[in-house]
């Protein structure tokens, strides 16, 4: 039986709020675990406190064939799970063990967790992305600062995810606005990169990339303009009728795909990775982030994207994990070809609706 180490930060749901917004709900992880057994492995699960546990855990345990990394961080260290360090070094540590691991390699995190790396990275290869300028709070209050966009703005973290530090005060329409977020961030995430972009206004999409060298588009979702800026609560609770998916007739179908697909080679991504596109005033669509670990919570939209094709959330687990096996030349369970040849058949059904 294979053996797969299955890493996670997992917190009860009151505290899953501002800064640790990153850790998975316990639905979630027990889901994975389960699929995981299913799939047939011997599963040692942990929900990482710090570099020393994981060190010790794994000291503590038969060498596993695989990790499945759904972790973003250490749970004592919390800026781990923002600051853009924490995915990387779990990796690293991991290599050391010589424990191969799912999703993109530790460089690949790098640039998707720090926002100005993986648009200074799909500029270079041609593709779409938001002006933008980058500064700590510290920097742009200093004399020296000088910024060369014009306003509208969009103000964000530069590292970490799942919304954070995004609300309605990240839209900023002049300097009096952009100096008020950035001390909100400094007072929440401390001296930390933040990154000033251009606003786009129109639609927001998101889209999914699972598979390596055969890789395959899940549906896209567009995303209402009702829906406003997409913070942390509306993406775990979105409303009614705020989102839809694409039609493959649908003109923005094959732009979206094609900019996915060469994100996803752009970054050298590994496994699954999603995407997110808006739209400027003319309707020309531009990459604005990376997930290199898309959530797989029952209300992720990259579940929902699978569901669209009737792809399960096992199905769909089950997908990236055989991926990695493929891409790390280790044989799978059994039991995987199984659960993944439906699928398989399903998107390759998919694709042949929009060839």
């Amino acid at each position: 039986m294979n053996s797969l180490l299955f890493a996670f930060n997992c917190l009860s749901e009151d505290l899953r709020q501002g800064s640790m917004g990153e850790c998975a709900s316990w639905s979630t992880i027990e889901a994975l675990f389960h699929a995981f057994n299913i799939m047939g492995h011997q599963v040692w699960p942990i929900n990482i406190q710090s570099p020393d546990h994981l060190n010790d855990y794994l000291a503590s345990i038969p060498r596993p064939s695989l990790a499945f990394v759904y972790a973003e961080g250490f749970l004592n260290k919390p800026a781990s799970l923002w600051d853009g360090s924490g995915p990387s070094l779990i990796r690293e540590i991991l290599d050391n063990w010589g424990i191969p691991t799912t999703h993109s390699t530790p460089e690949v995190m790098q640039l998707c967790r720090h926002k100005h790396l993986t648009s200074t990275r799909l500029g270079d290869f041609g593709l779409p992305v938001p002006p933008f300028q980058v500064a700590t709070p510290t920097e742009f209050f200093a004399p020296s600062f000088s910024l060369n966009l014009d306003f509208p703005l969009f103000v964000k973290p530069d590292g970490g995810g799942a919304s954070l530090g995004i609300d309605k005060d990240s839209l900023v329409f002049n300097a009096n606005q952009l100096e008020a977020k950035m001390n909100s961030l400094y007072r929440e995430l401390g001296d930390l990169p933040v990154i000033i972009e251009t606003y786009l206004p129109g639609q927001e999409y998101t889209v999914g990339i699972v598979g390596n060298e055969t890789k395959y588009v899940l549906p896209p979702i567009a995303f209402s303009p009702e829906t406003g800026i997409r913070h942390l609560d509306s993406k775990r609770n979105p409303s009614d009728h705020s989102w839809e998916f694409l039609e493959c007739h649908d003109h923005r179908w094959q732009r979206i795909s094609n900019l996915a697909f060469a994100a996803f080679d752009a970054l050298k991504a590994a496994d699954v990775i999603r995407i997110d596109l808006k739209e400027d005033a003319q309707g020309n669509l531009y990459i604005i982030d990376v997930n290199g670990t898309p959530s797989l919570g029952a209300n992720s939209s990259l579940v929902a994207m699978a569901k669209h094709i009737n792809i399960s959330h096992l199905e769909l687990a089950s997908l990236i994990i055989s991926n990695s096996y493929d891409r790390h030349r280790i044989d799978a369970p059994g039991k995987l070809f199984e659960l993944t040849a439906d699928a398989y058949q399903k998107l390759i059904s998919y694709a042949s609706m929009v060839a």
